[in-house]
């Protein structure tokens, strides 16, 4: 592709992942984003007025002749979604960006199919520093593979071939340390707000936190009662819970995890 040649990116689906990855290529020199949804959406207004995109409400004619097409769609409907896509162009790729669902999900009749996983959290108005996502790419082909790594490497500097199996665990590790970590910072943030005490407070530990794991291990990093082995504290907190039995079962059983880790 020439640079004086525009580039056709069509997206479908317009939830977070969608908005974010429109919001960046949109950005690109001689890129033309495409939004398509299944019906009309209050936010496709937005894709169009504050993105410059070209919206559409139906799938019933997708662009035919689009560079990319992106799957942003529950995973349940990416399989439906792409026999709705029908390019003209060889080279087109069609891609889904799921963690968790097999390229075989790409039922559409195409040279060209691949999965574009941007191992990131994705809520509407975060602001998304692309050049340090991770871009983890699976294609049915070396030359889909190197087409798709071209094009993410236009928006961000780390850029990895995995294969399903590796994808599927990497997105159980991405769970335990995003999902699962925001849920304990709702169970203390209830807790705190039962005791009028802002759970803001904890802002300085989690910064702290993460920032010792840009140089040690999260192994070596781990630090608190249940290292200590200190009975008495482990005691308290437990009766502290006394009145969330699941929590408590909880925080006995990570207590656990810890000591046999730490082991």
């Amino acid at each position: 592709m020439t640079k004086a040649q525009k580039q056709h990116i069509v997206i479908i689906g317009c939830g977070n992942v969608a908005w974010h990855l429109a919001k960046r290529f949109s950005e690109l020199k001689n890129t033309q984003v495409y939004i398509y949804n299944h019906k009309e959406n209050k936010l496709l207004k937005k894709f169009k007025t504050q993105l410059n995109c070209k919206v559409f409400s139906n799938l019933k004619e997708i662009l035919a002749g689009a560079d990319y097409y992106f799957i942003c769609v529950a995973d349940s409907f990416i399989s439906s979604v792409s026999q709705k896509i029908k390019p003209f162009n060889k080279e087109s790729v069609v891609l889904h960006t799921s963690g968790s669902i097999s390229i075989d999900a790409i039922k559409t009749d195409t040279y060209c199919k691949a999965v574009f996983y941007p191992l990131q959290t994705f809520s509407k108005n975060d602001v998304i520093d692309w050049q340090s996502v991770p871009i983890l790419i699976e294609a049915n082909n070396n030359y889909t593979f190197k087409n798709t790594t071209t094009l993410a490497k236009k928006i961000s500097k780390t850029n990895l071939k995995v294969n399903y199996t590796q994808r599927l665990n990497i997105h159980l590790a991405a769970v335990l340390v995003n999902n699962f970590t925001n849920t304990l910072y709702v169970s203390a943030a209830e807790h705190l707000q039962k005791q009028k005490l802002n759970f803001t407070l904890l802002l300085p530990l989690i910064q702290q936190t993460v920032k010792k794991l840009n140089v040690l291990s999260p192994l070596k990093a781990q630090t608190g009662p249940a290292k200590r082995n200190d009975l008495v504290v482990l005691k308290k907190h437990e009766q502290l819970l006394n009145d969330n039995k699941k929590l408590k079962q909880l925080y006995i059983q990570l207590t656990e995890l810890i000591q046999t880790q730490q082991k």
